[in-house]
């Protein structure tokens, strides 16, 4: 048992030791920001510039052969092993969408390269955050161009507290992350592979600008999201029917986080309001509106993830997450607020004639103005009870919707492998006048986005090499496409069937179309 132990700690004297002279080696490189430091919750937005410099030193003479500086984005999932054939726990995946290589000019290097021994060598950076993302960072199928041009968008960091300072509300199997990365590269001699002398990286917390979108589609019958929802009432335990409410409400405005620029004495959390339409109608003339109790008000965050590519915007009403094990879904909620609104007054609507005929140009129902602004059509008005000329009542509700200071919020974003959807969860509490009958409550999940002001009005400038490469770098990838479009149409025309075809047929002359003249019949 000694000289077992005895072997182990000799070996592991002999692999530590070997790994400090190794590490002695090694070059100190250390990557500064400017107008950065640590734990200061710095944010980058779309155009804006981050720019430092390298610093490296190394103990000992050393020849290289190239720098490479880089902004690289990369996006980080991993899912259950449910597969009972392997034996890891996880499945991981790794998507890499963004790379600016920053090109270091010849007069920066050292002629010879090669470093001298406690000489510090300084390389500047500057890169430029891209308002969109080049066609080859989403080269999956989808199932139409806006799922692409989703994609196609910078994510925000999400998934690092050290970054973030506050809770983003991302899961641990979920991480986007931008970084600075340096690397010194050696090309060996026998074959000229490049080998990575030495690397390092240094993290930055980047959300891009989001403008608002167009609301969404919501179709009827959506598990995911309820617009309106209609609910029975009864007086009591065992008395009849009161009547039922519907209660309804349209998709509210984007919640805007303010651009990183804006000092925090100028801004404010994000705000939008929503508003929620009652409507009541009684069972008979002797049913009076219920009495209304609280309203409470959630959002829900849903981060969808996966360990292949979405072909789609992702879903928890499309099925899939059931059936795909590469794929999870991550849900919490946070509250906002929790109100009385026991003083809500109702209006009550005289039913108009069924029949009454009126110019075109004219409008005399009370009703009609009601549902203009409600979530409510008219075809729901008569589906209601309307068309049989009954009275009803209705109210609106007012919330404003308020994100909290003690959460890190990111924009509603997609990617290729993990997306960020929000919504309202409202809550509304209704009593009925009668004894021994709980009190009831409904429900609607309203679809909301979170957008992001960037620093649109002013474009960080590049310098001449940047904006070289970045101008060849969008020619080769314009140039790629087109001779893949060219490859295609060429093989398809190959594959038609010629078999139908003679030879020598062409398109018709103008001989073809020229008039006819008249031929006389000759008599015999």
């Amino acid at each position: 048992m000694s000289h077992t132990t005895s072997t182990q700690s000799n070996t592991g004297t002999i692999a530590s030791y070997a790994k400090k002279i190794a590490h002695a080696g090694r070059p100190d490189m250390d990557i500064e920001l400017d107008d950065y430091s640590e734990g200061n919750g710095k944010v980058y937005t779309t155009f804006d510039a981050v720019t430092g410099r390298v610093n490296i030193t190394t103990p000992q003479e050393a020849r290289f052969d190239e720098i490479q500086i880089s902004l690289v984005g990369s996006v980080f999932t991993f899912v259950g092993n449910l597969s009972p054939q392997s034996t890891r726990s996880r499945v991981c995946a790794k998507h890499n969408f963004l790379r600016l290589n920053m090109p270091i000019p010849e007069s920066s290097y050292p002629q010879p390269r090669v470093a001298e021994a406690g000489h510090t060598y300084t390389f500047a950076f500057n890169f430029v955050i891209p308002s969109e993302l080049l066609p080859r960072a989403c080269s999956h199928a989808c199932s139409n161009e806006h799922v692409q041009a989703a994609h196609l968008q910078p994510p925000p960091s999400i998934g690092n507290l050290f970054l973030s300072l506050k809770d983003d509300l991302t899961p641990e199997m979920v991480r986007v992350e931008y970084a600075i990365e340096v690397k010194v590269i050696q090309n060996r001699e026998r074959d000229g592979k490049e080998m990575v002398l030495a690397n390092c990286s240094k993290k930055i917390r980047v959300r891009p600008a989001t403008p608002e979108a167009p609301p969404m589609n919501i179709a009827a019958g959506d598990e995911e999201y309820v617009l309106s929802k209609v609910k029975g009432l009864k007086k009591g335990m065992f008395s009849g029917k009161l009547g039922r409410i519907t209660v309804s409400a349209a998709q509210p405005s984007a919640l805007v986080i303010p651009s990183p620029s804006v000092s925090p004495e100028m801004t404010t959390q994000p705000t939008t309001t929503a508003r929620v339409m009652l409507r009541f109608d009684p069972h008979d003339a002797s049913s009076q509106p219920p009495r209304l109790g609280g309203l409470t008000t959630k959002i829900k965050a849903t981060t969808f993830y996966a360990t292949r590519a979405a072909t789609d915007f992702p879903a928890r009403s499309a099925g899939q997450l059931e059936f795909e094990t590469n794929r999870g879904i991550y849900e919490t909620s946070v509250p906002l607020s929790a109100r009385c609104v026991e003083s809500v007054a109702w209006t009550a609507h005289k039913p108009s004639p069924a029949y009454t005929r009126r110019g075109s140009a004219s409008s005399t129902s009370s009703s009609d103005d009601y549902y203009s602004d409600s979530a409510l059509s008219p075809a729901d008005c008569h589906s209601t009870g309307a068309e049989e000329g009954k009275e009803f009542y209705t109210a609106s509700i007012l919330v404003p919707i308020t994100l909290p200071q003690s959460k890190s919020w990111v924009p509603t974003f997609h990617s290729c492998i993990t997306s960020r959807v929000y919504c309202i969860a409202l809550t509304l509490t209704i009593h009925t006048p009668g004894t021994g009958v709980s009190s009831s409550s409904v429900r609607l999940q309203l679809p909301v986005q979170i957008a992001a002001d960037g620093n649109n009005g002013r474009r960080a400038s590049m310098t001449a090499e940047e904006a070289a490469a970045a101008e060849l770098e969008a020619q080769e990838e314009i140039l790629e496409q087109r001779v893949r479009q060219e490859s295609i149409a060429r093989n398809a025309l190959d594959n038609e069937d010629r078999e139908d075809c003679e030879v020598g047929e062409a398109p018709p002359g103008y001989d073809d179309f020229a008039p006819r003249r008249a031929i006389s019949v000759g008599r015999s």
